[in-house]
């Protein structure tokens, strides 16, 4: 038997670093996120960019639906 490298698709690394940036930098994670893509744009590295959006809009999506999440809870 050989060994498998699983190696990540784009959506699921970019799921992955959301998940990091929200443990290492808390409420501060899109707007870490978003400074790192406009850092890159300015750089003329526009897929960079562009997966760093990518990377923000998943935490601010994930900090809206908790806060969904959290707002029912607290009308149960």
């Amino acid at each position: 038997m050989g060994c498998v490298m699983w190696i990540p698709t784009q959506d699921e690394a970019v799921e992955m670093y959301a998940s990091f940036l929200v443990a290492r930098h808390g409420r501060a994670a899109a707007r870490y996120a978003r400074k790192t893509a406009e850092k890159l744009r300015s750089r003329r590295d526009f897929q960079g960019c562009a997966i760093w959006t990518r990377v923000a809009d998943t935490v601010e999506r994930r900090a809206a639906k908790s806060a969904d999440v959290e707002s029912v809870m607290a009308l149960s």
